[in-house]
């Protein structure tokens, strides 16, 4: 299965540089998980639709690779992919591109588990998350093309 991509925007602000007017490290994570948060809602995999269903989804791990510094005023495109598992849990891949030249800056990859409400780790795809990957299998969820800007871009 092709895997589900979305891209947001962000212009890189004065706070999130250094005195070199490069970006601090951190706030790379906080980007994917925003990029990470949009391709969910869009798809019906946000936050609120895990709370719906009673579901916790904690990352269980983190990495990320950083190729080349973004600064202070770029543009920068980040565009989240889910990918198709056969086991319950849901595995992000990113990249972080300055939008101007489409330059690679930075990689990352997130796992997520998946919690019942008494947080006994879930060991099948819960119903939602079934009929969710029977609309994936059919074609039938949609994901817009273009990057979306973030309000404060």
């Amino acid at each position: 299965m092709e895997p589900l991509a979305h891209t947001i925007r962000v212009t890189v602000r004065f706070m999130e540089s250094d005195l070199l007017r490069m970006v601090w490290h951190g706030n790379y994570v906080r980007w994917i998980e925003d990029a990470r948060q949009a391709l969910g809602s869009c798809i019906g995999l946000g936050y609120e639709d895990f709370m719906r269903e009673h579901f916790a989804c904690p990352i269980v791990d983190m990495h990320l690779s950083y190729k080349r510094p973004a600064r202070y005023g770029d543009k920068l495109d980040i565009t989240a992919s889910l990918h198709w598992m056969e086991v319950p849990k849901l595995v992000h891949s990113y990249e972080v591109r300055r939008a101007a030249d489409g330059e690679l800056l930075t990689t990352a990859e997130t796992t997520q588990v998946l919690l019942h409400p008494d947080q006994k780790l879930a060991l099948n795809f819960p119903p939602f998350l079934d009929d969710f990957r029977q609309r994936w299998k059919l074609g039938q969820v949609k994901v817009p093309a273009t990057p979306a800007p973030t309000p404060w871009s």
